[in-house]
């Protein structure tokens, strides 16, 4: 089995694993996902709990599934940009992140793991920074972070697909062709907010999570 990589977009997430009492006769072996993403609190879970899906799969669940709702909340801050092409980009994207967290919510039900819609303090207080931005600097800000997680999405769904879990694969399936295509329109964006002159972020950047 082909371990999937964590990402190097630090998204922490707030998760719960809860146990069907008729897979507490296994436990997986511990995973040790990267500390930019996942906390020291979420990891113990991946590596006590017991639930049907190995630590590969458990990892990709819980990254895809946090990555998914930080972009869902970093759309809703786009509505208050000045840039309407930005605003009509994050709400044709928001429908498209939902999906993915309600269908993995399914997918980590069956496995036994119970997923919570909770940001985590680092990716609120980085949010609600971005929240203070205006146009142009809230529309670079937001338009960076979307490339960088779409390129971060990119990457673990071709892992995802090779994982054992059938359900796992055919999600990475589906979900890389949605991600696809929301990055050409994304780079067109962010070429035109560069071409137009729009002062530079550097100074009040906010970290990616």
């Amino acid at each position: 089995m082909k371990n999937i990589s964590t990402l190097s977009v630090a998204l922490g997430l707030s998760l719960t694993l809860a146990c069907n009492s008729a897979e507490r006769e296994h436990r997986d072996g511990p995973v040790a996902p990267s500390d930019s993403v996942i906390d020291a609190t979420t990891k113990a879970h991946i590596s006590t709990a017991d639930v049907n899906v190995d630590g590969a799969e458990k990892a990709f669940i819980i990254s895809i599934y946090s990555q998914s709702l930080y972009t869902t909340e970093l759309a809703t801050i786009a509505a208050k940009s000045q840039m309407p092409a930005l605003r009509s980009l994050a709400k044709d994207i928001t429908p498209s992140y939902q999906k993915l967290m309600a269908d993995m919510e399914k997918i980590a039900k069956g496995k036994g793991m119970v997923l919570e819609r909770n940001l985590s303090k680092s990716q609120q207080k980085e949010l609600d920074a971005i929240k203070q931005l205006a146009s142009p600097t809230l529309d670079q800000q937001v338009l960076q972070k979307l490339q960088t997680l779409q390129a971060a999405f990119t990457s673990l769904f071709k892992e995802g697909q090779n994982l054992y879990n059938t359900d796992l694969k055919q999600y990475a399936d589906n979900a890389l062709k949605v991600i696809q295509q929301q990055q050409a329109p994304t780079a067109k964006l962010m070429k035109l907010v560069n071409e137009t002159g729009s002062q530079s972020t550097r100074p009040g950047e906010v970290a990616t999570p």
